[in-house]
């Protein structure tokens, strides 16, 4: 003969338990999610950063290699400038500056300035460079940097002598 049980068992989870051992699953994905997206942007930050030290290294590189007549005449800096230093996607949401001065006086000093468009302008419109045998090159690029809303910024510095130019 078989007895009743009348005894219910107590093993078991309340809906409460339940929805918080949910809630805390959720809150541990959505942070690992976060993590991975600040990865991201971090990673993305690094490949403009590269872009851009690139993109300032190649513009110098251009500079340093035309003869001293065209650094230091306007017309010919815009014709040079008018072009993207070279064909990364940062290059193209890049202003570049490039500054030409007289070294070691400073003076005169020409800044010519490349919009994204790819406009060139001159501040002042030009410079009287004739007794000028070095000039100094400051090469600057500045973007609207993924991380953080802010600016980034890259830039180098060279001098050049006249009469190096093979």
């Amino acid at each position: 003969m078989l007895l009743a049980n009348n005894s219910r068992a107590q093993a078991g989870f309340t809906l409460v338990e339940v929805v918080v051992a949910a809630a805390l699953v959720a809150v541990f994905f959505a942070s690992i999610f976060e993590v991975n997206a600040l990865c991201l942007r971090y990673i993305s930050a690094s490949k403009e950063n590269v872009g851009a030290t690139q993109a300032v290294h190649d513009r110098l590189e251009l500079l340093r290699n035309v003869d001293f007549s065209t650094l230091t005449t306007a017309s010919s800096m815009k014709g040079l400038l008018a072009q993207r230093a070279n064909s990364s996607p940062l290059a193209q949401k890049a202003v570049e500056t490039v500054t030409v001065s007289n070294y070691p006086s400073g003076n005169p000093t020409i800044t010519y300035t490349r919009n994204v468009a790819g406009t060139v302008t001159s501040i002042p419109v030009a410079a009287d460079f004739s007794s000028s045998t070095l000039v100094q090159i400051d090469v600057a690029d500045q973007w609207p940097a993924t991380f953080g809303n802010r600016t980034g910024t890259a830039q180098t510095s060279t001098v050049v002598a006249a009469g190096v130019k093979k």
